[in-house]
């Protein structure tokens, strides 16, 4: 059994934990990992791989148009990967509080 103090303090990491990521929170509550989408996943890959076959065709044919291109395209591939998108997806039900 957890002491007076032991309670109140997981009360108020549980309420930070609420407030800071309500997904993550709802995870607990459901005893499993936070639900993601593979859709997210799937189009930062895309972008990967579609900057890849650019820069592989502009070496080949030494058009350097598209190298320059595939350099855009791994900036907003980057940005995608670091903003996550398309990671967290919240199923109507866990729109509720709880």
């Amino acid at each position: 059994m957890l002491s007076r103090r032991e309670r109140e303090e997981l009360e108020r990491i549980g309420g930070t934990l609420r407030d800071d990521d309500p997904e993550l929170a709802r995870a607990f509550g459901r005893g499993g990992p936070p639900r993601r989408w593979a859709g997210g996943r799937v189009l930062r890959r895309g972008l990967d791989m579609f900057a890849g076959v650019l820069i592989v065709l502009g070496l080949v044919t030494l058009n350097f148009g598209l190298v320059l291109l595939a350099a855009i395209v791994l900036v907003i591939a980057a940005f995608a990967h670091v903003q996550g998108w398309g990671d967290p997806w919240r199923s109507p039900s866990d729109h509720g509080d709880g």
